[in-house]
């Protein structure tokens, strides 16, 4: 059984390079040998035989049809480049993506995108302009820290600006002590991150546990109409979309629309009446788009208490670190390393270093008395 999987998706690559990456094309092939086998889609296989003796798709058809892709040269070049395909109705496909109107056939990857999804409390989306204000980049990473760090994954495009604050932010993953998890969505292939600036942020991306995808093949190009068609995937794979910074003409409006279009929740954090950037991000609130200024009222959308992320990230303490909470939870007032040492019975190093950890993760403060939670 997975050898016929991976068959059907070296030939879905391979009708997908010679179709340019063009979903629609790609459903409307599908659509097509449908109709002609009695409303059964026959596989990949048959529509990259139908495309190689001649097939069209309306007036759409392969570049080069005298070349057409090899289907195991193309599913090896995956394999080299670490890249996976999941097809829609696989279990490990998104759930919430899905749900949508038109989902993506199925996903390129980069990553754990599965482990990501399964293993969250949700996501949120956090889009803005690629223009971003010094306060608009240090409020995004604000929240997405916070969102993070409450177990949120942070789903964004990987552009300049807002979205590679919020995935910077996710990294950060406040009070956690450990990077959150983020998604990023391409507008092309997987094979190379776009734009070249963030390569350096696509690696941090993978190195800490997330994902990059996108429903092009490798080495399809971002061209202009595909940050749309990649728009309805960012708002599709979370249960929210945050909105930071939208002019009056901004891809995250696009956004935005497709997040309210598929019922998602949008929230929008407003700024200067007079400033453009907040233009279309009044707009969306006028549409009732919700008006949120800190991470806490996004948290409360969704039954979240702000002290949940510090929870979260006292479950991802160390050892000697929860026994050092313990400690200082059971006192009744500010303890000293002394105090701590005797209750815990750890080392003196292995406390000092606890405290120091604990501290920085603000799950615990240094007063004149002592330590105390914070």
């Amino acid at each position: 059984m997975a050898k016929e999987i991976e068959r059907e998706k070296s030939f879905y690559t391979a009708v997908a390079v010679a179709l340019d990456g063009n979903p629609e094309a790609m459903r409307k092939i599908k659509l097509l040998l449908a109709k002609k086998n009695g409303d059964v889609f026959p596989g990949w296989a048959t529509a990259f035989e139908y495309l190689a003796d001649g097939g069209k798709i309306g007036r759409m058809e392969p570049r080069n049809r005298a070349t057409m892709p090899n289907p195991a040269e193309e599913w090896e070049n995956l394999a080299q480049r670490g890249i996976r395909f999941i097809f829609r109705d696989e279990p490990n496909f998104p759930a919430l993506l899905r749900e949508i109107h038109d989902p993506p056939l199925g996903l390129y990857v980069r990553g754990e995108l599965s482990s990501v999804v399964a293993a969250s409390a949700g996501s949120i989306t956090v889009v803005g302009t690629r223009r971003g204000t010094p306060e608009g980049k240090a409020t995004t990473r604000q929240f997405a820290a916070e969102l993070a760090g409450a177990g949120f994954v942070i789903v964004s495009g990987l552009a300049l600006g807002i979205d590679a604050e919020a995935h910077e932010g996710c990294l950060e993953a406040s009070g956690s002590g450990t990077p959150g998890k983020t998604i990023a969505v391409l507008a092309r292939g997987v094979d190379r991150i776009y734009p070249n600036e963030n390569e350096r942020l696509g690696q941090k991306i993978l190195a800490a546990g997330g994902a990059i995808i996108s429903e092009y093949p490798p080495g399809e190009p971002p061209y202009p109409d595909r940050f749309l068609e990649r728009n309805r995937i960012v708002s599709g794979l979370s249960r929210g979309t945050l909105v930071v910074e939208a002019p009056a003409r901004s891809g995250s409006l696009a956004t935005a629309s497709f997040a309210l279009e598929q019922s998602r929740d949008v929230f929008v954090v407003p700024g200067p009446i007079t400033h453009p950037n907040f233009f279309g991000s009044h707009q969306l609130i006028r549409q009732g788009a919700e008006l949120v200024t800190k991470s806490e009222e996004i948290l409360e959308a969704y039954g979240m208490r702000a002290e949940d992320t510090a929870t979260r990230a006292a479950a991802g303490a160390s050892d000697e670190e929860k026994q050092v909470l313990l400690a200082l939870r059971a006192a009744t007032h500010a303890l000293d390393v002394d105090k701590i040492i005797e209750l815990t019975k750890l080392e003196p190093r292995v406390v000092s270093q606890a405290l120091s950890f604990l501290v920085l993760k603000h799950l615990v403060k240094e007063t004149e008395a002592g330590y105390i939670i914070e």
